[in-house]
């Protein structure tokens, strides 16, 4: 099997999200007969509405400065399947991503044979299972690893962490995880395991007592980061923060955030306290500084010089569209044209209500994904924007309109999707210069 027929299987299990079986018997399954590869590797298991991504990057940061062996596990991805499977910050070739995909669609095919799975894995099941090979071949010191969705049902959920973080609660994907902010902390919290630390950002006070009850329930030690750390910003240039930071353990002063927005401080606080948390791996405090300011994570507050300034986000809930509206209005120009297209199972009311009153023009693009909001239906739920509203047929037409109308003080942004940032990603680094 190679590579493009590696996709090939992977496009035919369906879409990731409509497509999905939540339960842990399938891969549990799998995985038993590899040999229970997931149970090699110690893990920091992170899940959460919004934030999980940035702060599961600041992790592996940091534990790579502190010269161990990581492997980092993250979904989606933008352009390609390799970028969710990285050992080192390193993504899996796709030789070997083609090969493994081979062995466990060998695998599944027998246990289907016998009887011994119900139905074939799913797409995330499937990467989820090349993961967890991927990382034991490698030999990783520890698994930075994200949860795909919800929490306890999540094929991630068969990990052993040596810490579980829960970065907030917010409404999405209710019809798969619960209508309200406490039935949604419940599946987030179903990650946490007896006696493993568990660091929360969750604010909401509903949901962050239905974090504590879980903990409590598990006997785990609980960290809530507005309890336990201070968070002082003591600066920002180009949208980067500076700050100190006090921790249960440690006082950190002036660290340098590499990622853009302030909502990265507390991202930053929960990936701290959590590597702080781990028990068997001593991580200094340069570390720490120098895994912060060097942090990668494409696609989100990410700027670029194209025909005019462009800055791209995968703002894809209206939690995630508030926190780009007040980014913009705190470090963005007065003249914003926006590039919107998100999926139709999305609140797209409310990312447009934070979003849409920012912008001079509004360029509705679809998305190349089967769950892809028609323009139209997102411009009549916004008719007040009417106006300012340009409806186009593709994401790169909607791009060079927004450039177009731009003038040179402006700014254009993209976002709705992770995805429409992914589509569009290759055609702006094309055009930007340094």
């Amino acid at each position: 099997m190679n590579y493009r027929q590696a996709l090939s299987l992977l496009q035919s299990r369906g879409n990731e999200v409509h497509g999905l079986h939540l339960g842990l018997h399938r891969i549990r399954a799998v995985m038993q007969a590899f040999g229970n590869p997931h149970l090699l590797v110690p893990s920091v298991h992170i899940a959460g509405t919004n934030g999980k991504g940035s702060t599961a990057a600041m992790v592996d940061s940091i534990l790579r400065s502190a010269g161990l062996k990581v492997g980092l596990f993250t979904s989606p991805h933008l352009r390609r399947p390799l970028e969710r499977i990285r050992v080192g910050s390193r993504e899996i070739s796709p030789a070997a991503f083609a090969d493994l995909v081979r062995r466990v669609h060998d695998r599944e095919a027998k246990m289907l044979r016998q009887g011994r799975l119900d139905i074939p894995l799913t797409y995330f099941e499937l990467v989820t299972a090349c993961m967890f090979l991927h990382f034991a071949a490698a030999r990783v010191d520890i698994a930075v690893v994200e949860v795909g969705l919800g929490g306890s049902l999540d094929a991630t959920n068969i990990v052993r962490p040596a810490v579980c973080v829960i970065t907030g609660i917010s409404l999405d994907h209710q019809e798969l995880l619960g209508r309200t902010l406490p039935a949604i902390a419940r599946e987030k919290a179903g990650i946490i395991k007896p006696g493993v630390p568990v660091i929360s950002g969750v604010r909401q006070p509903q949901a962050a007592r239905v974090i504590r009850e879980h903990a409590r329930a598990a006997g785990c030690r609980l960290l809530e980061i507005d309890r336990a750390c201070r968070m002082v910003v003591t600066g920002i240039r180009g949208g980067r923060c500076r700050l100190d930071l006090e921790t249960p353990r440690r006082r950190y002063r002036r660290l340098r955030l590499s990622l853009a927005g302030e909502h990265q401080v507390r991202n930053a606080a929960l990936a701290v306290t959590a590597v702080e948390a781990l028990g068997g791996f001593e991580v200094p405090a340069q570390a720490i500084r120098n895994g912060l300011r060097q942090t990668r994570w494409p696609g989100r507050l990410e700027e670029f010089r194209c025909a005019r300034r462009t800055l791209v986000d995968g703002a894809h809930n209206a939690e995630g569209a508030r926190t780009l509206r007040d980014f913009l209005r705190r470090c963005g120009p007065q003249e914003i044209h926006l590039v919107f297209g998100a999926l139709r199972d999305k609140d797209l009311r409310g990312m447009g209500r934070q979003l849409f009153p920012l912008a001079s023009s509004i360029h509705l693009s679809p998305v190349a994904n089967s769950r892809s909001a028609d323009p139209q239906s997102v411009a009549s739920l916004h008719r007040r924007f009417a106006a300012r509203m340009r409806l186009h047929g593709s994401s790169a037409e909607s791009l060079r309109a927004a450039w177009q109308e731009c003038s040179p003080g402006g700014v254009v942004v993209v976002t709705g999707s992770l995805y429409l940032v992914g589509e569009l990603l290759p055609l702006i680094r094309r055009c930007s210069r340094p």
